[in-house]
């Protein structure tokens, strides 16, 4: 009998170049030393209007976003924290 398998890559996928949930974008920014909660994540994409695509699961929908948008959302916050910081030169 042949395994089934889901395609890793929906078709809705195609439409954001590097895509990653927010869980997913979490877990790799907590390895930078700057951490960021998915729910943070959550509202940079709604204030600074990212891409977002969803994608149907068993467990319901889930929102994916470039790891590119993010990380460059990410560098602008950081950025912003260690000017506002006294350990910035």
């Amino acid at each position: 009998m042949a395994a089934l398998h889901h395609h890793p890559r929906p078709e809705a996928l195609e439409d954001i170049e590097d895509p990653v949930t927010y869980e997913e974008a979490s877990a790799l920014l907590a390895r930078t030393g700057h951490p960021a909660r998915a729910e943070t994540i959550r509202r940079w994409v709604k204030e600074d209007g990212l891409d977002t695509v969803s994608v149907r699961s068993r467990t319901g929908f889930t929102k994916h976003v470039s790891w590119t948008d993010v990380l460059e959302a990410h560098a602008r916050r950081t950025a912003a924290k260690l000017r506002a910081s006294s350990d910035w030169p």
